[in-house]
């Protein structure tokens, strides 16, 4: 099978690296807002566009080189424990949201002349469960 590999543009790159930066922004707001009860909807919907925007940035690399589940696991155990059933934030949720949002922002990516290569940090899910 022959695939075509195909350099990515500047302007690619740019909206690339415009991409990251705005999980970065969305992190920093989530850290923020998330002792506020009133607002665990809007932590939701930031954590749901991050998620979004990994998928933006890994859909121009190679689909061997990565694997974005261990992120939704993550944001569904937030959702499921943490923000769904309680009025408050529990302490094991400010764990959990912190450590996600930090995980978001050390995904790193190369320029290569072969495309874009996403390193994802491995990330041991079952740390939340255990808390």
């Amino acid at each position: 099978m022959l695939v075509a590999v195909v350099e990515l543009t500047e302007k690619e790159r740019l909206m690339l690296v415009g991409k990251k930066e705005e999980i970065r922004k969305l992190t920093t707001e989530i850290l923020d807002i998330m002792d506020d009860p009133k607002k665990q909807s809007e932590v939701k919907k930031k954590i749901t566009s991050i998620l979004s925007l990994l998928s933006t940035i890994a859909s121009y690399s190679d689909s061997k080189n990565y694997n974005l589940d261990a992120f939704a696991q993550m944001a569904n155990v937030i959702f499921t424990f943490g923000l769904e059933k309680y009025e408050e934030l529990r302490p094991l949720t400010v764990f959990e949201i912190e450590t996600f949002c930090n995980y978001v922002n050390s995904v790193q990516f190369d320029f290569t002349k072969r495309g874009l290569k996403i390193r994802i940090p491995k990330i041991d899910v079952s740390i939340f469960r255990a808390k």
